[in-house]
This record gives C-alpha cells, sequence and structure tokens, in this order.
C-alpha cells in the first residue's frame, strides 16, 4: 500500500512549496520509498510514497516506469493476479522488481487502460502518465478499498490517496455545510460522492477515467458497480440449494480467497471473537503458506466477547496478542485521527482502528486483515432484526445504514429533500434488480446491496484505510475481493436475513453462523456486540459546548434535544464540533 498523489495546473503553473508540503502529507503512508517529479513545465506534478510489501522495488528504482518509458504510474495497493497477468500479458517482458506495480505500468504497453482494468483483482486506486499523449488515466477498484479523492476548480485538478495534501494545493476550498446537515441523517457520516468541503469529491469506485490534459478533456471509460457482478439467474438456482450445499461453496471460496490474500511476509489477522474476524482468522491460518500472527483489543469493562477471547486459543497453536484500550489511551488518538481523515470521522471506531494498526506497527508488521464488509454483505447488524417480513415493496430504503433517517434535528431554512431525493433514487434502482423476485426477496437483497456499496466505502473501508496507514500498516479486508462479494449477492436472503424465524438470534446471518459452527465450538456463538470504545467519554473532556456547531450549521432546536438519552446524536454533536474547531481555517 501507498501514497499517491497528482496535481494539475489548468492554468499557469503549480506551487512547488505547496505540492512539497501536499508530498509529505502521505508520507505515513509509504515510509520505505518516495518520489515526486515535475512534467510539463511545472504544470503537473506527481508524488508516491511506498510502502514496500511485494517484491523488491530496490532491484529496479525505475519500477514505476514502464519499459519504454512512456508510462509512468502511482499505484496505492495489491493486485493479486499480477503473476498471472505477467505471465499471460507480458511473457516477453522481465519483472526486474517482482512488484504488482511493475506488471501494472507495463500491461500498459500491451493493453489499454480499459483492457487493463478489467483483468484486474485486487485493491487498488492508480494513476498512469502517459507521456505522448498526454494524459492521466485514473482508476479505483470497484468495492473501493482503495479510498482516492479528487478537487477541481477553474485553476486546478488534484487526486491524493488523503484529503490533507489537497488542502495544501488548493487555495480556495471551504467546508461544505450541507454534508455536515446530511450527517444528522445519516446513521454515520456518509461521503460516497461528496466531501466535507466543496469541490472535493470522493473518487467513485469501479470509475476508469482519461483526463486529456493538453484541453483538460475528462472522459468517463468505465464506471462499474456491485450489480456489474450480480447475475439474477445464479441467485435463482442457489435459492433451490440446500444449506449444506451453500455451506460447502461458502468452505471453498473462503478457503481459496485466504490463500489470494495473504501476503508472502509477516502479517496479523484481527480476531475479537465476533463472527467476521473468527472465521478470517482461522481460514487463513488454515490455507495460508504464512500464518499469521493473532491480535485482540480489548477494552475493560465494555466488551464482554473480546475479554474471553483466550477460549479461542485452542483452535490456532499460536498465542493471540491482546492490546488493552483504556480511555486515557482512546483519548490520546483522537487529535491525530482528525488530522488523518480532515473530515468528522465517519464512525467512532475509526480511533480503534488507529490503536489497532499502531499496535501491529509496533509489533513489527505491515500488513493487517480484517473482517470488514461481513456485516453489509451477510446481514449482520442488529437493526436487521427488526426488519419483518415484506409483502409489498417499500418505497423507500428501510435501512438505517443506507437510508434516511430523522433523528429530530433542525436547520435554519434547510430540509432533507434532496438527500431524500437521491436515497430514493438508488433505491428504485437497485430494486429494478430483482424484479423477478418475492417483495421479501427483493426488498432484503436491495437493503444489503445499498448497504454494501454506501455505507461499507464511508465507514469501514475509509477507517482501515485512512487509520491503518497512520502507522504505515495496510489492511486487507477478507470480505472485499470479488468472490466474496459474488457470493454473498447470490446469498438467498433467508441465509443473510431470515425476517421469518421467531428466534431473533436467528434473524441475522444463518449462512455465516452455521459456518462458524463448523469451524469454532458452538458455545463460542456469542449475540453481536460492535466496535468498543470510549468515544464520547474522552470527547467530552475537550469539547464542553456545541456552539460553532449550532452557529455555522444553523441549528434551530438544540436546546430541546434530550442528549443524555441519546448517545448516537451526542456522538455526532461531539464529532463535528471537534472537527469545525479543528478545521476552523475552512469555515468561510
Amino acid at each position: 500500500m501507498c501514497g499517491i498523489l497528482v496535481a494539475f495546473a489548468k492554468k499557469g503553473t503549480l506551487d512547488e512549496n505547496s505540492c512539497s508540503r501536499a508530498s509529505k502529507k502521505i508520507f505515513s503512508r509509504g515510509p520505505d520509498f518516495n518520489f515526486s517529479r515535475f512534467k510539463l513545465n511545472g504544470k503537473l506534478f506527481l508524488s508516491q510514497t511506498v510502502l514496500s510489501i511485494t517484491g523488491n522495488p530496490q532491484n529496479n528504482l525505475n519500477y514505476t516506469t514502464s519499459q519504454s518509458g512512456r508510462y509512468e504510474i502511482l499505484f496505492n495497493g495489491e493486485i493479486y493476479n499480477f503473476k498471472e497477468l505477467q505471465k499471460n500479458s507480458l511473457g516477453n517482458r522481465t519483472n526486474i522488481s517482482k512488484t504488482d506495480t511493475e506488471t501494472l505500468v507495463n500491461l500498459h504497453e500491451e493493453n489499454g487502460p480499459d483492457k487493463v482494468f478489467e483483468s484486474l483483482k485486487g485493491m487498488f486506486a492508480y494513476v498512469v502518465f502517459d507521456s505522448k499523449k498526454n494524459n492521466l488515466t485514473i482508476a479505483r477498484d470497484i468495492v473501493g478499498e482503495k479510498v482516492l479523492y479528487q478537487y477541481e476548480d477553474d485553476l486546478v485538478f488534484i487526486a491524493s490517496s488523503q484529503i490533507g495534501p489537497i488542502l495544501e494545493i488548493a487555495q480556495d476550498i471551504s467546508i461544505d455545510k450541507d454534508t455536515l446537515r446530511e450527517y444528522f441523517f445519516t446513521r454515520h457520516l456518509i461521503t460516497r460522492k461528496n466531501t466535507a468541503y466543496k469541490n472535493l469529491k470522493t473518487y467513485l469506485p469501479g470509475s476508469l477515467k482519461t483526463i486529456e490534459l493538453n484541453e483538460f478533456k475528462v472522459k468517463v471509460n468505465k464506471r462499474y458497480t456491485f450489480s456489474d457482478w450480480f447475475n439474477p439467474d445464479t441467485l435463482k438456482k442457489n435459492m433451490e440449494k440446500p444449506l449444506d450445499k451453500l455451506l460447502e461453496n461458502t468452505n471453498d471460496i473462503f478457503s481459496e480467497n485466504a490463500k489470494n490474500i495473504s501476503p508472502e511476509i509477516d502479517y496479523f489477522s484481527v480476531i475479537s471473537g465476533g463472527l467476521d474476524s473468527s472465521l478470517v482468522s482461522k481460514y487463513v491460518y488454515e490455507n495460508s503458506d504464512l500464518k499469521p500472527k493473532l491480535i485482540c483489543l480489548q477494552f475493560p469493562k465494555k466488551d464482554s466477547i473480546a475479554s474471553e477471547i483466550t477460549n479461542f486459543n485452542s483452535f490456532f497453536n499460536s498465542r493471540i496478542h491482546i492490546k488493552m484500550v483504556t480511555e486515557d489511551l482512546f483519548g490520546d488518538f483522537i487529535e491525530n485521527s482528525y488530522k488523518s481523515i480532515c473530515m468528522p470521522l465517519p464512525t467512532h471506531s475509526f480511533i480503534s482502528q488507529a490503536i489497532l494498526a499502531k499496535e501491529v506497527n509496533d509489533q513489527g508488521s505491515k500488513v493487517l486483515l480484517t473482517g470488514d464488509g461481513g456485516d453489509e454483505l451477510f446481514g449482520g447488524y442488529e437493526f436487521y432484526k427488526t426488519l419483518d417480513e415484506y409483502h409489498n415493496l417499500p418505497e423507500s430504503n428501510p435501512s438505517i445504514y443506507s437510508g434516511v433517517v430523522d433523528i429530530g434535528i433542525k436547520f435554519n431554512n434547510w430540509d432533507t429533500r434532496n438527500l431524500s431525493d437521491e436515497s430514493k433514487d438508488a433505491w428504485n434502482s437497485t430494486i429494478k434488480l430483482f424484479e423477478d423476485f418475492s417483495p421479501n426477496e427483493a426488498t432484503i437483497q436491495s437493503i444489503l446491496m445499498l448497504d454494501s456499496t454506501i455505507q461499507l466505502e464511508s465507514v469501514g473501508i475509509r477507517a482501515s484505510d485512512t487509520m491503518s496507514m497512520m502507522s504505515s500498516v495496510e489492511s486487507r479486508g477478507f470480505f472485499l475481493s470479488q468472490d466474496i462479494v459474488s457470493l454473498a449477492l447470490h446469498t438467498p436472503a433467508i441465509y443473510k436475513i431470515n425476517n421469518r424465524s421467531s428466534n431473533k438470534e436467528g434473524v441475522t446471518r444463518p449462512l455465516i453462523k452455521n459456518l462458524f459452527k463448523k469451524n469454532f465450538s458452538p458455545d463460542l456463538l456469542k449475540p453481536k456486540q460492535g466496535f468498543s470504545g470510549f468515544p464520547n467519554e474522552s470527547m467530552k473532556k475537550i469539547i464542553s459546548d456545541f456552539q460553532i456547531t449550532e452557529d455555522f450549521l444553523e441549528i434551530t432546536n438544540l436546546s430541546d434535544l434530550n442528549l443524555e438519552n441519546n448517545i448516537a446524536l451526542e456522538w455526532k454533536l461531539l464529532n463535528t464540533e471537534y472537527f469545525l474547531r479543528e478545521f476552523s481555517s475552512y469555515i468561510k
């Protein structure tokens, strides 16, 4: 994993000092190597920091440039099938560094950007500069596991792995009041398209664009989504299969995925005692040539499941490394977490992820395997237990994770009309994918697809990517590979959310729970518990009022809100107030 940054002056030239400061903002993402280059007489700036995991870049210091010299690449991520691509498409070319980066840049010598993009399996965001045509090709994987932001105004275009570098280069940037207001009508901070700043967008997952620099013309080559991986006929066939057959197929796919995702250097797998992390750790441990080290965060008096993690020791021939997280330690990570994300934290688990990654780094490892996405893809959240059987299609998204939720806060001369319309459009287009299925099947499948494309990318993926890279650790999501996502999309609803079950504990994730029982003692299967921490307690030591938030967002009923009985709303206010105080220079 690495940090990438590209800037192009649409008028005039770039400021070298600003570009230098921006480049330093991504240093933690890749402390092993780094380079920066100005091109086109100071109009184009390319910068990359490298966290070396695959191969040995020292064997070819020009490994980011194609053999002819025509293409240069900025690459963040891992291409899991790069050896296959090297053999099949670049058989007559030598990969001197043995890196996926060298394979990827040379693929552009043989194939067009569209064909290269479609051939990749992995997690990635990359920028390719074609010096012959003077254009940029920008790509991001379909799941969005590697984050990429972009900013554009009349003077400059910037793309970066993080927001901080963009703030250094952009001359006139301000906080987007509407994005912050919308945050109070969604479960978490959702920045699927927009961010907390005007004109600063999230580069959409599954997108491939070409920018012709001479005239600055943008062409969208490809835009893929989860729907491109969905085949209704496959789902229909799986609905006819017994549970045992589905479990057998799931086991096979999990086993193969473990082989593909495991690195060739020492790494950790997080295990909390919950379904996702336990299964990830078990499958990787049993199917990888290099066994993972196991790590667990424990929160005293707040996490009953993780506190019993030693019950899993008998299933691994390895001691689980335990990191105790106190309220003081949690608070120590607040400042740097905000400086890294440069927005309100999408969820308080960002801080826990930062602590986890720091401990992995302290233990001498560069890679951490996680269970991100399991809840969204296979139906694990507690909210899903409240869903009754659907005999008719809902007019709007019922999910609190990807839909619109009114928690009672009001703003002057503002309503949720635009947010609600966008949510409804997404719901209508998704529900059409399942028009040949029953209302209940279509509704459950649509909820989970939207939760996986909207919330997962904005929350779980951002936490793993941004917070892990604070400590130079690459986070790999076991459930985020194409094979696992496709498996989830084609798992019948009854095995993800069985809302016909009379037993509430039997509602969520029947398939995954049965898989857990095949791998562990059934006694270890506990009711779900979220990612613990001390968010409100820690923040209230810093924040005593919400004056800036109230004034800037023009909240009209703050004094009427009962925060003592609504810790979720209290967290949103604490989160927003801290962000606005730390980034007050962008309030305009």
